[in-house]
């Protein structure tokens, strides 16, 4: 079997991409387990190391244009052609969007949020997403998302009546696939680090006192600054050393986080790591006394899945696509909303029994996010256009 993998769109999400990561070595397992042969379509600004695991002759390089044009241009005529040249017997899509032509079936990879929209703070999709996604959706023989809030909204998805085209087909539901988040297992997050490794984390980062991490991936002013509130409320009510360690690239303004940071009563137990490796993010988050996954941006998962595996417990905003993932193995707390983020942080401090338990049902469900998991999901869907298979 040949399928054509249209990696335009990874290229455009950057290497750090969970999606990325998850799509490409699904797609790697599969040539070896299934003995499925790929040919990778990258646009003429791919170079090499771009994207892990493809290379070589499997890579086909095209040039694309820029703009709403350019992305029309591809699916409508870059895309079509090379299916036809090298006789594919399937198309996978990763941008969401369908390619125009009807003799090739094809699969569609949904965004990490399908739902165009719902509130974004950064990486709008392009237009061309949602003008398509009906005809999209009607196109694809399989569409896979990753959570289940996301496959019952594209399951009733009508984008089109308001303007008189047609609905989404019937049976919509049979067709859509939920792909679990998948423990990266080259993360290096193998469990727990020993009290020795800990002490010296703490040592090195924060006086050797006990601190909460909070990721900033996505964040944008607002959301730091209300954590900032959150982390004040906790210090007045508690009078504890605990610090606060914050990660990732914001998508606000770093200045107004600084300026805030000059003045705010308790800067000397808030500890701004920018631009750290993620080999070194990793293991703040292993050290942590908790960490705090309140912005999920474009994550599936990862960050909630490794600080499980590390026997770190954690917070998520209610209402995320973490805590679908989270269930019962993490606290909630309202977005937007410092008193109860506050609350938790207070929680979490003082109830050792209720956190001991948070870590062990953590490390339960984790078990439940296989990269095997993945995979064979991924088949599944594959097997909804060609049966029987092997």
């Amino acid at each position: 079997m040949l399928i054509l993998l249209d990696c335009r769109p990874l290229q455009y999400a950057g290497p750090g991409s969970e999606r990325s990561r998850l799509i490409l070595a699904a797609a790697a397992a599969l040539a070896g387990d299934k003995a499925v042969k790929w040919l990778f379509v990258v646009d003429h600004t791919f170079r090499p190391g771009m994207l892990d695991g493809i290379s070589g002759d499997s890579v086909l390089v095209r040039r694309a244009l820029p703009g709403s044009f350019g992305w029309r241009w591809w699916y409508d005529r870059q895309i079509p052609r090379l299916a036809r040249q090298y006789h594919a017997d399937l198309i996978m899509l990763t941008g969401g969007i369908s390619a125009k032509l009807s003799d090739v079936p094809q699969c569609l990879w949904m965004p990490e949020k399908a739902n165009p929209d719902e509130k974004r703070k950064s990486r709008l999709y392009p237009s061309i997403y949602k003008a398509r996604l009906a005809a999209s959706l009607q196109r694809a023989a399989v569409i896979f998302c990753f959570t289940g809030r996301d496959r019952a909204w594209l399951a009733g998805c009508r984008p089109g009546i308001a303007s008189g085209k047609p609905p989404a087909a019937e049976g919509m539901e049979e067709k859509i696939l939920v792909l679990p988040a998948a423990i990266e297992e080259d993360a290096g997050v193998k469990g727990p680090l020993a009290a020795a490794e800990k002490e010296e984390i703490k040592r090195k980062y924060v006086r050797g006192k006990e601190y909460f991490l909070a990721d900033l991936a996505d964040a944008v002013d607002e959301d730091v600054i209300n954590l900032l509130k959150a982390f004040s409320l906790f210090k007045k009510r508690q009078q504890s050393n605990m610090q606060l360690i914050l990660t990732g690239e914001i998508n606000g303004s770093a200045e107004v986080i600084r300026q805030r940071l000059a003045t705010y009563k308790y800067r000397e137990d808030v500890h701004w790591q920018e631009d750290r490796p993620t080999a070194e993010v990793r293991q703040l988050s292993r050290a942590a006394y908790a960490v705090l996954l309140l912005f999920d941006g474009h994550t599936l998962g990862a960050p909630l899945l490794n600080a499980w595996a590390a026997g770190v417990p954690v917070i998520v905003a209610d209402g995320s696509l973490l805590q679908e993932i989270a269930g019962d193995a993490a606290l909630l707390a309202g977005a937007g909303d410092p008193a109860s983020l506050a609350a938790q942080l207070m929680r979490i401090y003082k109830d050792e029994n209720g956190r001991m338990d948070l870590i062990r049902r953590g490390l339960d469900r984790r078990g439940a996010y296989s990269r095997r998991g993945s995979i064979d999901a991924l088949w599944e869907g594959i097997g909804k256009v060609f049966r029987p298979m092997n």
